[in-house]
């Protein structure tokens, strides 16, 4: 049974998750993550057919709490700057659990032509997370809190980069490479970016 009476579901994708980080997808066994769901070996074939099943669900699943995130964020209320920090770090954080399961992805052809063909019949992908950035800084545009010479989709890779290979530099090096947290990163990145955005009228 699952531990914390959580859905069983959910609790083999997080238990697969923290094994993924650990030790990548190539040395995962569905009695691993068994164990660390604390469900039947069995159980997880109730939900997924197979190993790579599993580890594409990891994939797709984690990217709606990140999008979430930037649905939330209605233009006009808030500040501009606060609403694009919090977006920031939650990239930040996205990244983070994704870049280990990106390197398995990546390591093994046959699992990402499958994400592949997953993307392409879903629609589902990391265009999602540009697309909804997108929406939010037109939006923004139209109330007179963010320039209109900007160009949504520019800002939202200008603000996504960034975030990816902070994440990406400190799981290669253990360690974040420049003083800061992630907190501080994701102000000084949005403010740096804000320097072009910002009109006179915005409060």
């Amino acid at each position: 049974m699952a531990r914390n009476g959580r859905n069983t579901r959910q609790q083999i994708l997080d238990a697969a998750q923290r094994l993924i980080n650990e030790g990548g997808f190539t040395r995962l066994t569905t009695s691993e993550v068994a164990r660390e769901a604390g469900c039947a070996e069995g159980t997880i074939f109730r939900y997924f057919k197979r190993k790579e099943d599993l580890c594409l669900a990891v994939v797709l699943e984690n990217a709606p709490n990140f999008k979430d995130t930037i649905a939330r964020k209605r233009a006009g209320k808030g500040s501009v700057r606060k609403n694009l920090e919090d977006i920031a770090l939650a990239a930040i954080r996205f990244s983070d659990d994704l870049i280990p399961l990106g390197a398995s992805l990546f390591a093994d052809s046959k699992l990402l032509a499958r994400y592949r063909q997953v993307w392409s019949e879903s629609e589902r992908g990391p265009k999602e997370a540009f697309d909804l950035i997108s929406a939010y800084i037109s939006e923004e545009q139209q109330l007179g809190r963010i320039k209109r010479k900007a160009v949504p989709l520019l800002v939202s890779s200008l603000l996504l980069g960034p975030c990816f290979h902070w994440a990406f530099i400190r799981q290669g090096m253990g360690k974040n490479v420049l003083p800061m947290s992630d907190r501080e990163f994701a102000t000084g990145i949005v403010s740096t970016l804000m320097l072009g955005l910002e009109t006179e009228s915005a409060p």
